[in-house]
């Protein structure tokens, strides 16, 4: 366990009160436990429209896997924070993502209406937006936003990310993977949080992406529903097909689950019920 992380784990702990991820993750994989899952973090996938479309992206927004138009409406925002103030949400971190986000043609007013609910309703929390900072249009759209608002700037500069790892390689297509325990997860839920779609809520964003492609209709709508055990619950079926699950590496690779699902949304895309 890197010395200085821990450090920095336990100062966070300390200062914000949310339980350090690094000391769990470690634990966890010493034990072989199951992973937790963090509830008061959340990514807001806005919209699957991406200007850059990388290879093994983990929201299968990429040139060859299912790229979509798709987007969060804005009254499917307004509806998320009414269901925050009605069951008195408090949240650590709210995370606006994409695709690319500033490609959302409503992507300003959503950021004033998350900011106008975080400052009178969870003044403490931090709401970020998570941008490829890829090309001129979307670096002129980043001087706009708000103050209030942190922006987490990737910084890509092409398609190919080294540090992706083979999220279309399924576990369930691998022999040694046979018998796997996927309720166990992977540490993804716990450090980033669940995430939000236009399908209702995920245990996280590469989970909901699986839902998209796939269709297996597993998005919850009510945030009154969300709990441990609910979306623990998802992960037999969405753990399945993720490559976040394995030891990845970052060959650009798929496997025939993966390849008969693209196929066959690129044929037609399958309906799910909406958030």
């Amino acid at each position: 366990m890197n010395l200085k992380k821990l450090v920095d784990d336990v100062a966070d702990c300390i200062q914000t009160r949310h339980f350090p991820s690094t000391i769990s993750l470690n634990l966890r994989s010493k034990f072989h436990m199951r992973y937790g899952q963090t509830l008061d973090v959340i990514e807001i996938e806005i919209t699957s429209v991406c200007n850059l479309g990388c290879d093994n992206c983990d929201r299968s927004c990429g040139k060859e896997q299912a790229p979509t138009n798709e987007l969060m409406t804005v009254e499917q925002i307004k509806k998320f924070i009414d269901q925050c103030i009605q069951a008195k949400k408090r949240w650590y971190k709210i995370k606006v993502l994409g695709g690319e986000p500033t490609t959302h043609p409503d992507w300003l007013a959503i950021l004033g209406l998350l900011k106008n609910y975080r400052d009178e309703y969870n003044p403490h929390a931090r709401l970020e937006l998570i941008t490829n900072g890829y090309g001129p249009a979307v670096t002129k759209r980043l001087a706009l936003v708000p103050s209030g608002v942190n922006i987490n700037n990737t910084s890509k500069t092409s398609s190919i990310q080294p540090t992706f790892t083979t999220y279309n390689v399924a576990p369930c297509d691998l022999p040694e993977y046979a018998g796997a325990d996927y309720l166990k997860g992977c540490g993804i839920p716990q450090i980033c949080g669940m995430g939000l779609t236009r399908y209702g809520y995920y245990m996280c964003g590469a989970g909901a992406s699986v839902d998209r492609v796939f269709g297996l209709g597993l998005g919850i709508r009510e945030l009154t529903e969300v709990t441990s055990k609910s979306l623990r619950r998802t992960r037999s079926a969405l753990c399945r097909y993720c490559g976040h699950f394995k030891s990845g590496n970052t060959a650009l690779a798929i496997s025939p689950s993966w390849e008969k699902a693209y196929a066959g949304y690129a044929e037609q895309r399958p309906v799910l019920p909406l958030f």
